[in-house]
């Protein structure tokens, strides 16, 4: 009973998930790398200036929220477009994408720097993280379409 236990313990996690990955690590598995690496930029581009505008911030972190469904939509899944059986991965990628911009601040707390505190990113993105899977599991008897 005690080695089956071990060898159980010593199993590595499914769907290749590393057991020492971070949170911010398996939340960014459902958020599209094309959205993470345009937010990253173009966030970076927009703190970088002189005198940035919290605005354009929103404008950004708006304009890729809508786009992170519609990108796992036609980019990242086989068949492209939209489906009925790919209504989780593309809701979850841009839930994904927003706890994972709030839990860095991003324009959350470029607007309100006295009442963001990043203890709330970090509870949300742990609480989000361990969801999201569970949520996985209840909605698909069969595997989740395919990504690439």
């Amino acid at each position: 009973m005690i080695k089956k236990l071990i060898r159980l313990l010593r199993t590595p996690p499914p769907n290749g998930m590393r057991a020492d990955e971070s949170y911010f690590e398996k939340l960014l598995r459902y958020i599209p790398g094309d959205i993470v690496a345009g937010w990253v930029t173009l966030n970076g581009i927009i703190v970088g200036e002189a005198n940035n505008s919290p605005i354009l911030q929103w404008i950004v972190f708006g304009a890729l929220l809508c786009l992170s469904p519609i990108y796992m939509c036609y980019m990242k899944t086989q068949p492209p477009g939209i489906s009925l059986s790919k209504a989780f991965p593309c809701f979850v990628a841009a839930f994904a994408f927003a706890v994972w911009v709030f839990a860095l601040g991003g324009p959350f707390s470029a607007q309100w720097p006295t009442l963001y505190q990043p203890v709330y990113g970090s509870v949300l993105l742990i609480l989000t993280t361990l969801t999201i899977p569970v949520l996985e599991r209840i909605f698909y008897v069969t595997p989740p379409p395919e990504s690439r």
